[in-house]
């Protein structure tokens, strides 16, 4: 059977899996968008460790990040390094969404910034800045699938073949099995391409010279070896890593789908070990030992995103039909939940709140489900712009970027009871402008763009804050109030009897 034949039959098979285990997560659903988009707020700590992991985790990981290590050697660590604050970010940021999602049934990130900010602008400026930020990372999904079966079968399998593929799929099994579907699926995916991801960086150690295989490596590329020194482009790739683990749409909504705190509490304790570092130390080795002489046959700079591909082609055929479906499953399973945020995004946040409101909650998972397929549509037809074919890392980072400029304004329901609407807003649109303006014309300053922009973003959220005031500064204070009741319960005794010694005085 020939290499297109054995991709082909292991494809289907793979791809057959996904659709039996939506369609049995489709027979539980209820036609409401709190069960189309959050699973009915119902996931326990297997699937939510697996979903959060594998809907961050993605063809980044085993295609991206292999070819940057590659290309950029040990400099590009700081892919590894933001994976130690993921366990800490979901109980700091992730505990306090889900609190005040359960109360307040959220659906989407712009129901929390309404609500406290009392401004339907905020929720607006959430979701379109959410939407252009998933469109880059919903991207790479497609296309690395596609790159990942053109260069396994040695381009018998046409690119836009390949992302007609990935569309197709993902818009049919998202639309059938909504929320709870995609978290059933990156269940099965996420332990599928962790499981592979260690089987091949094993073979790469190995195919290298095993134990001796940086020693090795230390006589044929040094300098790969040796960090560039280039700070602010580690700075820029971890800044945008921590704080898009939790502010990024459809990792927000994740926190908001778990049963209980202590799920997330859970998840944050498995979550480095599992997920963060197996998927930042295998694509390290991989990429690195990728340098060995005559150990990846063709292999350029320009096509090193395939390394995986490549290797395999060559090697293993059969096992790389194998490669290349959980190079698939990782795009899969993070692409069904962007697609799924994506469009509570433009149906709860536009549709409903502005445009019908009376519209009923069938009628909502209806129009969602349409949505989800228009936003498939506007996926595959970027994929097909040249702009969007070059590597994966920066097309994917300027996702992060962009949504890191949301973070000072996310930081005052959860956290700063100071910031006002006026610092909130405004803290989002220089971030934005500022990214924009680096992007397009530079800037003569070290720093990339998404962290000049976030810094400036955070002076402007505190600076406006302490020159404005809210009128709903009383009910803000109570929101910051019961947080510290909730999370610091002593705390909250503690001033109450101060302030009570103090009346009486």
């Amino acid at each position: 059977m020939s290499q297109v034949a054995v991709t082909i039959v292991t494809l289907i098979i793979f791809l057959g899996i996904l659709l039996w285990i939506s369609s049995l997560a489709s027979k539980s659903n209820v036609a409401t968008p709190s069960d189309f988009f959050l699973a009915n707020r119902s996931l326990g700590t297997i699937v939510m460790t697996m979903t959060t992991g594998a809907s961050y985790f993605s063809t980044w990981t085993l295609l991206g990040a292999i070819g940057n290590h590659y290309r950029d050697g040990v400099w590009f660590s700081a892919f590894a390094a933001w994976a130690i604050v993921h366990a800490l970010f979901i109980w700091l940021f992730g505990s306090r969404i889900w609190y005040l999602g359960r109360k307040h049934r959220f659906v989407t990130p712009g129901d929390m910034m309404e609500k406290y900010y009392k401004s339907p602008f905020m929720r607006i400026l959430f979701a379109i800045v959410g939407m252009i930020g998933l469109i880059p990372y919903m991207l790479i999904q497609v296309t690395g699938g596609a790159f990942s079966l053109n260069s396994l079968t040695n381009n018998a399998i046409p690119y836009w073949v390949g992302i007609l593929i990935m569309g197709v799929f993902v818009g049919v099994i998202v639309t059938l099995s909504g929320g709870r579907g995609a978290a059933w699926a990156d269940t099965f995916m996420g332990f599928f391409f962790g499981t592979t991801l260690v089987i091949i960086t094993m073979i790469f150690i190995y195919s290298a010279g095993g134990f001796h295989a940086f020693v090795n490596l230390q006589s044929v590329a040094p300098d790969i070896l040796v960090n560039k020194g280039h700070f602010p482009g580690i700075v820029e790739t971890a800044i945008g890593l921590m704080f898009g683990f939790w502010i990024m749409p459809h990792m927000w909504q994740k926190f908001y789908s778990a049963k209980s705190p202590m799920i997330l509490a859970k998840t944050s304790i498995i979550t480095p070990f599992w997920n963060s570092w197996l998927m930042a130390l295998g694509a390290l080795f991989i990429g690195m030992m990728a340098h060995t002489p005559g150990l990846v046959p063709g292999l350029t700079p320009e096509n090193s995103d395939t390394i995986i591909p490549l290797f395999f082609s060559t090697y293993a055929p059969l096992f790389g039909s194998i490669v290349v479906a959980a190079v698939i499953a990782a795009g899969i399973s993070t692409i069904n939940s962007a697609l799924l945020s994506s469009a509570s995004l433009l149906v709860n946040d536009i549709y409903v709140r502005f445009i019908n409101k009376d519209v009923s909650p069938a009628k909502t998972t209806f129009i969602s489900k349409v949505t989800v397929l228009f936003m498939t549509l506007v996926v595959v037809i970027f994929a097909f712009i040249p702009a969007a074919q070059g590597f994966l890392i920066p097309v994917a980072a300027l996702g992060y970027g962009i949504v890191l400029q949301l973070v000072p304004a996310a930081l005052g329901p959860l956290y700063w009871r100071r910031g006002t609407l006026a610092g909130a807003a405004s803290s989002i649109i220089v971030g934005v402008t500022t990214l924009v303006v680096i992007y397009i014309f530079g800037s003569p300053l070290p720093l990339g763009p998404a962290t000049t922009g976030f810094i400036l973003g955070i002076f402007t959220f505190i600076a406006v804050s302490y020159v404005t005031q809210d009128t709903n500064s009383q009910e803000k204070n109570e929101h910051h109030r019961e947080m510290v009741e909730i999370y610091f319960p002593s705390e909250a005794k503690w001033k109450d009897d101060y302030i009570e010694g103090r009346k009486s005085v």
